[in-house]
């Protein structure tokens, strides 16, 4: 599954950030999933195709800036789940 249409696609985790201002756990538990499983695959043939970097920062960008419609509970969610996604992103220069 390509991390771009797990956080694109209009389903995705970052559209129903936006229009929604919804944290959906489930989609995010999914796309970290398969992000661990491409991270180690990356590694290994030494390249990550491009629109899943351009995916990737959009989300961070997207998580990292927040919004301020967020009630606390989703905004401690978007928090964490930026630093999870940044951690997982560094392993592939580790």
């Amino acid at each position: 599954m390509k991390i771009s249409d797990l956080i694109n696609d209009e389903n995705g985790l970052v559209v129903k950030l936006r229009c929604e201002n919804y944290f959906d756990s489930n989609k995010y538990e999914k796309l970290k999933s398969v992000l661990i499983d491409n991270v180690k695959a990356w590694k290994k043939n030494g390249n990550v195709p491009n629109d899943d970097v351009a995916a990737l920062i959009g989300l961070i960008d997207q998580l990292a800036g927040g919004s301020r419609f967020f009630d606390e509970e989703t905004a401690i969610k978007v928090e964490n789940a930026c630093i999870e996604i940044e951690d997982i992103i560094a392993d592939l220069i580790c």
